[in-house]
């Protein structure tokens, strides 16, 4: 078996050459790289990955933690942190939870292992004293807002983004709003802002104006059979995302019901079903926050960068 000695030998440059160009190491002249490369070829030569992750103390692996891999929010930060690790020659190593604190812990493993060179949690099972645990090992973005110093975060405004729809609806008239959230309000921080927020502009409880576990088209159709069979019918909902929106709309049009005038719908995410049935949709720009979250986890200095949200409207 040919060694990286051999290719040093053949081509006529130095073991760190050829070692250099191995590594896909940016400053090497093509004409060397090239001649390299042809050796390589030639020996049918591949490297022992293993050896060479430590030998320079790296793999270029990030590993990022998600509660799922077929929802549309979080495909979309995921297909930004591919997108940017694509750029900057790193592989993505997905890591599925479905908010199972113990996965969770499983993979925040990999980081101690030196398995990885960082972690991505795009969404967390456990409480924050055991992620921050974790990074003696290596660094950790997350996607949410957080003070603790120990972790980088790119995160939207998720509060001042509720609180710009529920404006808008009150605006408009609307006093009877309904809501929807992907878990209760006892485990994510989120739905707490978004209870909060509603609370704060309609200046009443909302126990009785939202439902939770909606993810998908079919949880619309469920929460859209559920708030629209009420006796005094919601005139405005807003659904956590574009898809759960559309499953609401398809109950409302089934039921007779004028759109918009009798009911508006308002998603998330800005995704193309949104575009077309004409509702509007908060967009968090969770490509670009996926995009920065991988800058982050590559930057060694500790940062926390807001990603700006805003509102769409249809055409």
């Amino acid at each position: 078996m040919a060694s990286i000695r051999d290719i040093a030998r053949l081509s006529g440059y130095s073991v760190s050459m050829v070692s250099r160009v191995l590594n896909q190491h940016p400053y090497v002249k093509a004409e060397k790289r090239a001649h390299i490369q042809k050796i390589i070829a030639e020996l049918d030569y591949t490297a022992n990955q293993n050896a060479v992750n430590l030998s320079i103390g790296k793999t270029r692996l990030i590993g990022v933690i998600s509660p799922y891999t077929n929802h549309a929010c979080f495909d979309k930060i995921i297909k930004g942190i591919l997108s940017e690790a694509f750029k900057l020659n790193y592989t993505i190593l997905l890591l599925p939870t479905n908010y199972d604190p113990q996965k969770e812990l499983k993979h925040l493993e990999l980081l101690k292992q030196k398995r990885i060179d960082g972690l991505i949690i795009t969404s967390r099972a456990n409480p924050w004293e055991t992620i921050k645990s974790y990074t003696s090992y290596g660094p950790i973005t997350v996607c949410e807002e957080t003070e603790h110093p120990e972790l980088s975060a790119a995160y939207s405004d998720r509060k001042a983004s509720y609180q710009e729809v529920f404006t808008y609806l009150k605006q408009l008239g609307h006093s009877n709003v309904a809501f929807t959230s992907v878990r209760e309000k006892t485990i994510s921080n989120s739905t707490q802002q978004l209870v909060q927020a509603y609370q704060d502009i309609f200046q009443t409880p909302a126990d009785f104006h939202y439902l939770t576990n909606c993810d998908t088209y079919e949880d619309g159709l469920r929460v859209g059979e559920l708030f629209l069979n009420q006796k005094k019918q919601p005139t405005a909902i807003y659904a956590n995302g574009d898809e759960i929106a559309a499953g609401i709309y398809s109950i409302a049009v089934k039921k007779g019901i004028n759109m918009p005038e009798d009911l508006l719908v308002v998603g998330e995410e800005d995704l193309p079903i949104g575009k077309a049935l004409h509702f509007p949709s908060m967009n968090h720009q969770l490509e670009d926050l996926g995009k920065v979250a991988l800058q982050l986890v590559l930057n060694p200095t500790i940062t926390k960068q807001l990603i700006p949200h805003f509102l769409t409207f249809p055409n």
